[in-house]
């Protein structure tokens, strides 16, 4: 076993770890009561275009789905 990286953030002590099925994304709960994801190994983000404004209040409520 060989560590490749050092993840920092929980104030506690980690109680337990998954990984996604794709292996990329690592979840983390600690005792603190607090999740974290982690992308190890994933592409880095690329930042999304900003949304158009719409005229209509709750337009964005019709385009919506769930994955």
């Amino acid at each position: 076993m060989v560590k490749t990286a050092e993840l920092t953030g929980h104030t506690s002590r980690v109680l337990f770890m998954a990984q996604s099925p794709d292996g990329c994304t690592v979840a983390s709960a600690a005792a603190g009561e607090t999740l974290r994801f982690w992308n190890v190994f994933g592409d880095p983000q690329v930042a999304k275009p900003a949304l158009k404004a719409v005229r209509e209040p709750f337009a964005h409520l019709y385009h919506t789905s769930i994955r």
